[in-house]
């Protein structure tokens, strides 16, 4: 299945440039989050105004670093949000109507979303859910002459 890009939230853009997001000292976390849910509302600014998550059935639903990243990206003057495979696996019983990733920062700001397919999907009891990244990185924050 074939996920979308990767969207930025308007208040994240805004919270990098005020350091209200330090992509460097926070804790970056991905959660599921179902077919129904608001999180392609790019207005929303923190993790308690999504409304969806996928938690029966799902043993882990929120994933930490090291698996996500800040790195340097294609050139000294870009700044790349990158992540290595992450997975999710379920228990006892099976997860429905799974479609959204987003990722936040401990602390409770919004990050970026993608739609993992376009219709919710189920991962069965006993199976698992790898998401792997893009190897460009989720996103790539470049420009300036410096």
């Amino acid at each position: 299945m074939a996920a979308s890009a990767w969207r930025t939230y308007n208040s994240a853009k805004k919270y990098l440039q005020t350091a209200d997001i330090d992509l460097n000292a926070g804790t970056l976390r991905l959660g599921l989050y179902k077919a129904n849910s608001n999180c392609s509302t790019y207005t929303l600014t923190t993790f308690s105004q999504l409304t969806g998550a996928c938690s029966a059935g799902l043993i882990t639903q929120i994933k930490t670093p090291p698996t996500i990243t800040v790195s340097t990206g294609s050139s000294a003057k870009a700044i790349q949000l990158s992540a290595g495979a992450l997975i999710f696996s379920a228990s006892a019983a099976s997860a429905f109507s799974v479609q959204n990733a987003v990722i936040f920062i401990s602390g409770g700001k919004i990050i970026c979303s993608c739609a993992l397919s376009t219709a919710g999907f189920s991962v069965t009891a006993g199976n698992t859910l790898t998401i792997t990244m893009n190897t460009n990185g989720v996103w790539e924050l470049s420009g300036g002459t410096a």
